[in-house]
């Protein structure tokens, strides 16, 4: 190869990751403009909702003085966060994929994938409605490799209504937590949207008294992460999970779920 050629071939290289940081920096700032509009017009919406409210009348105590008041019972604040039976079926299927009881444990690794929802700004509620599976890296580790896969899983989001409320990851047999890796790309989640997620899952912790995930968010200030209290959204008994994954295991591999006797 001529110095000419190497040179060429140095330059296109240059250019190509000069291309791809562009297309990387203008999907983000798509992404965040995005959310940014959608929460400006809810919030507008919202505040001529509550300034065209009417305004309750002040009822005066008729307590006398010195009658003790018994304070009312404490009722536990409705909860903000609601996750789909759907999202919940195909995050646990992607962690079990590459971390089953098949696959010797050595092997097991993580796996990556966006979460996708819509957000209920009148009542502050969140809803995880769907997952959608990214990928897979190592025993410790896993990242969204191919950014045009990131925009294509965009793009699908988009159609279906919904926008990227957070991620998720797998930690195969050693618990569900947030390291300071994680912290690192739930910062960069929450710096597009301040409401963005993370969940983390353990199949191993999959085991009919567990749902064996638990979703955080964190303090970007202190890098502290804290767990989110949640609810399905549909039934599911976690009882049956195991049950249930164990029969969606063949299809996700690819093979059917039973064979006739004749085509066995």
């Amino acid at each position: 190869m001529s110095d000419k050629d190497i040179i060429n071939k140095e330059y296109k290289e240059k250019l190509k990751k000069k291309i791809k940081e562009q297309l990387k920096k203008e999907l983000v700032e798509e992404i965040f403009q995005e959310l940014k509009l959608e929460e400006d017009e809810l919030t507008s919406e919202i505040s001529t909702i509550i300034k065209n409210k009417p305004q309750p009348k002040i009822k005066e105590s008729n307590v006398e003085p010195g009658v003790e008041i018994t304070p009312p019972e404490f009722v536990e604040k409705e909860k903000n966060l609601f996750i789909s039976v759907q999202a919940i079926l195909k995050i646990a299927s992607h962690a079990l994929k590459y971390a089953h009881s098949k696959i010797p444990k050595h092997k097991w690794v993580e796996v990556i994938g966006l979460l996708a929802g819509y957000m209920d700004y009148e009542n502050k509620v969140l809803y995880i409605e769907d997952a959608y599976p990214m990928g897979h890296g190592s025993a410790i580790y896993a990242e969204i490799k191919d950014y045009k896969n990131f925009v294509r899983a965009f793009n699908d989001i988009k159609k279906n209504n919904l926008f990227i409320c957070g991620w998720y990851h797998s930690h195969p047999s050693y618990g569900t937590f947030m390291s300071d890796e994680d912290i690192g790309t739930q910062t960069r989640y929450q710096k597009l949207w301040k409401k963005a997620v993370a969940l983390v899952i353990d199949p191993y912790e999959i085991d009919g008294t567990s749902l064996g995930f638990e979703i955080y968010r964190a303090n970007l200030e202190t890098r502290e992460w804290f767990p989110l209290s949640f609810d399905i959204k549909g039934d599911l008994d976690v009882r049956m999970l195991p049950e249930i994954l164990a029969f969606m295991n063949p299809i996700i591999e690819g093979k059917p779920a039973y064979l006739e006797y004749d085509e066995l």
